[in-house]
């Protein structure tokens, strides 16, 4: 190739930027906030939440905090890709830090609201269950007399989570402009990613070594067929590691129970394994089989109760841990049926955009360690109040 070919070349190329996840920015505020919120959450459950919820309010505080993080991250993530979008639009360089600022706020503080809320929910029904209790045994508080108590203690639930967003929402403003004048009065929603040379109407031919093995095996383009694929196998891999978090409280319970999720992890491990080599049809079908089949088993086994074990037809309680493992097969179930539908259109297609790619697989990871969380005693203290709860109740 002469050397003016290669400068009309060279002048027809255009470099392009890919707007990443600028991470540096990310886990910071996300693990700050995380921290920072987890703080009132727990002080408003130590003041109006249920008595066996409130003891340990500093190992509360972390454990739950440390568990939450990738709930944030995802919330950050959610709040700079929109910003990135709106950014495009137009606006000056304030304009966009309190566009960005302020969408960071908004989305870590909603996920708090909700976590408080989800707490309060379930201290007004363990305290409805005291108040219960607590008339049974007295015999001088009657229905009329119960019933106020009940209102009396879901008000105070709904103002303590009022005031609780409040904090929330004063704390997260604080943290995150503590962050932009860290960074120098910035907040950047994207980082820019290495230039890519497009050359219009002929392609440029290089050397063998012009170009290094590493850095052509991440120039190399991937298609959104394969990034579904490896999000199909993440989700099995999560879900893989609830069933066998919870393989021993199942064999002392019923052998059989343990048994068959040990068959299931090694099923869903196998097939993650197996589904990274490509999107075979088997493969996907036996992905649908191991998703599906669980699901529609913990449905049965919530609603009416199963035929067999310990307690035939009587419905065994919704934990937090088998909804995670719920969420994640349920997803596998979508993504199985995506990939048998529409697999060879999805080859085709481009990657999906850096920031939905990892707001969807961190959103998979918060899942996970949610679950995995749930599985062991003293990481959430909802399972130790359901424990004591269900020991009093057995006891009456």
């Amino acid at each position: 190739m002469t050397t003016s070919t290669r400068s009309t070349l060279a002048a027809e190329a255009t470099t392009t930027h890919r707007p990443g996840v600028p991470w540096a920015t990310v886990v910071p505020v996300a693990v700050v906030i995380a921290y920072a919120d987890g703080f009132w959450v727990t002080s408003m459950r130590g003041a109006v939440g249920a008595v066996g919820r409130g003891q340990g309010p500093f190992t509360t505080w972390w454990h739950q905090s440390t568990v939450l993080v990738p709930l944030y991250v995802c919330a950050v993530i959610g709040a700079l890709a929109l910003a990135l979008r709106w950014s495009r639009r137009g606006g000056g360089a304030r304009a966009g830090l309190l566009a960005t600022g302020g969408l960071v706020v908004l989305a870590a503080t909603l996920v708090a609201v909700v976590v408080m809320a989800a707490g309060a929910a379930y201290d007004y029904h363990v305290q409805s269950g005291e108040l219960q209790m607590m008339a049974t045994m007295r015999g001088d508080c009657r229905v009329d007399c119960l019933e106020r108590l009940r209102q009396d203690t879901m008000w105070l639930q709904v103002r303590a989570t009022g005031l609780g967003a409040g904090l929330l929402l004063l704390t997260n403003l604080g943290v995150v402009a503590w962050f932009a004048m860290l960074c120098g009065g910035r907040l950047d929603a994207a980082r820019r990613g290495r230039p890519r040379a497009r050359v219009h109407g002929a392609a440029v031919r290089r050397a063998p070594y012009a170009v290094s093995p590493l850095r052509r095996l991440r120039t190399t383009p991937v298609a959104a067929g394969a990034e579904v694929r490896l999000l199909l196998a993440a989700t099995l891999v999560g879900g893989a590691l609830i069933h066998v978090a919870v393989v021993p409280e199942h064999l002392d319970e019923w052998p059989a129970a343990g048994a068959f999720f040990i068959v299931l992890t090694a099923l869903q491990a196998g097939a993650a394994a197996v589904l990274l080599r490509g999107p075979r049809r088997g493969v996907l079908l036996l992905v649908l089989a191991v998703s599906a089949g669980p699901v529609a088993v913990w449905v049965w086994s919530r609603v009416w109760g199963l035929p067999l074990g310990p307690e035939p037809g009587v419905p065994e309680p919704v934990g937090l841990p088998d909804c995670a493992a719920g969420v994640l097969e349920l997803a596998a179930v979508v993504l199985a049926v995506v990939l048998l539908r529409r697999g060879a259109e999805l080859a085709r297609r481009p990657r999906l955009s850096d920031h939905v790619g990892r707001l969807v697989v961190t959103a998979v990871l918060a899942v996970t360690v949610i679950g995995l969380a749930a599985t062991q005693e003293g990481w959430f203290d909802l399972v130790q109040a359901s424990d004591a709860a269900g020991s009093t109740m057995t006891s009456r």
